[in-house]
């Protein structure tokens, strides 16, 4: 059996399930976290960014100013 540890969104992107060990993919995870889930930006540790938009897994994408990709 093996898991593999998914981050969602933005590598500053947080909230209280952001990390978990699943062996499903994205989608199902992203339907754990649900809409009412509270996040913030590590960056700025409030619920903006450092562009002054509140962070949400729907708005923390690429193409955000303040966006960084997971991997790096």
């Amino acid at each position: 059996m093996s898991s593999e540890l998914v981050q969602i969104g933005c590598k500053s992107l947080r909230s209280k399930s952001s990390y978990g060990a699943f062996e499903s993919s994205d989608e199902e995870i992203l339907e754990l976290t649900g809409s009412t889930a509270t996040y913030w930006c590590l960056k700025t540790m409030s619920k903006a960014g450092p562009d002054g938009h509140f962070v949400h897994r729907s708005s923390c994408q690429d193409g955000r100013a303040c966006w960084e990709p997971c991997d790096e």
